[in-house]
């Protein structure tokens, strides 16, 4: 079968067989997989600033219109030379595994198609009919870990002449992982910060470089239980481009909720002052006032409510991994919807 183990994926990219013009790259790190897609992409002897001879496709519009991905692979380049073709956002679609399965059994003569996709189960389709070709190549994609991120840093610093002591390294890599662009991302803004100095210390680290994605959490439950609706999407966006999983959102959102109907049971039942049962939680002050609203919109019954919808959809992503971004997105936003006309009834 066409496939490699996550191990020799990165001897893979030093070198890419093109003898396998169809190419699958799937993993839960969709910065890891752009990136390794763009190494394989920039080797393919195709100019990317090329309309004629290099296009994007995105997957959910394929699902609408299989055909134009056979048109794109069988096409003849105007000029001669090879035409590069990237689809992103590859997933259980039935109709993209099977034009795959397809283009990757005619062995491509004048293309090069790679193929972006997230984290594919073993018995995936598009997976499947990748591994099962014989013209095709499945690699697997992984989050950085231990040396691959030690080498990612190492690569920045060797580039701009900097050196790191230990202290920082560890630092360093207590705040990235999870999402291979956005690392590089902070380390390079980290270099910037440094340029001029001859190495970088710990406080440099965390002077530069913040955990993004759990403040982002944090901001977007609050966003969430408060009713700030408006905020919400841009606020989501963030947190799946820094690799957030779902389930990360949803339980967080849950363990929010559960601490929530706890206060709320003081409130009602104690007789205590919303901004006495607050402060016994000792919130950071950025998100004490949120907590606060909260606390005051949302009765004992609802929350209950609120706790098995969240419950039941957590479920429901498990049992239909590929909704999960969907469905996730739908929880925040209805709980957020029903916060805001909470908030409302009050005022």
């Amino acid at each position: 079968m066409a496939q490699k183990k996550a191990g020799e994926v990165e001897a893979f990219l030093s070198r890419p067989d093109f003898s396998f013009p169809v190419i699958l790259l799937y993993g839960p790190d969709p910065g890891l997989v752009s990136e390794r897609s763009d190494k394989i992409a920039a080797q393919s002897g195709v100019d990317p600033d090329d309309p004629f001879a290099a296009v994007r496709l995105s997957a959910d519009d394929l699902e609408k219109d299989v055909g134009r991905l056979y048109d794109e692979a069988r096409t003849m380049s105007l000029f001669g030379g090879k035409r590069l073709i990237r689809v992103r956002g590859a997933g259980a679609g039935k109709a993209l595994a099977e034009a795959v399965a397809t283009l990757a059994e005619e062995k491509l003569e004048g293309a090069v198609l790679i193929v972006e996709a997230g984290d594919l189960k073993k018995s995936a389709a598009l997976r499947t009919s990748v591994e099962r070709s014989r013209f095709a190549m499945a690699l697997p994609c992984y989050q950085d870990e231990g040396r691959a991120l030690d080498q990612m840093i190492d690569e920045e610093f060797t580039a701009s002449g900097l050196t790191i002591d230990r202290s920082a390294r560890d630092e360093l890599r207590s705040r990235l992982g999870a999402n291979r662009l956005a690392s590089r991302g902070e380390i390079r803004k980290l270099c910037l910060y440094a340029l001029g100095a001859t190495g970088v210390v710990e406080e440099d680290v965390r002077a530069v470089v913040g955990d993004v994605s759990a403040d982002t959490l944090e901001e977007t439950i609050d966003a969430t239980a408060s009713g700030e609706v408006r905020r919400l999407p841009h606020l989501v966006d963030r947190l799946v481009t820094a690799g957030t999983a779902t389930f990360q959102l949803h339980q967080a959102l849950l363990r929010y909720f559960q601490q929530l109907q706890a206060m709320r049971e003081m409130v009602e039942r104690g007789g205590e002052p919303i901004g006495r049962v607050v402060e016994r939680r000792r919130p950071h002050f950025r998100r004490r006032h949120a907590m606060e609203v909260a606390l005051a919109a949302w009765p004992l019954e609802r929350i209950g409510a609120t706790l098995r919808r969240i419950e039941a959809d957590i479920l429901a992503s498990r049992k239909e991994s590929s909704l999960a971004l969907t469905i996730t997105r739908r929880t925040l936003l209805d709980v957020a919807v029903e916060a805001a006309r909470l908030k409302a009834r009050r005022s």
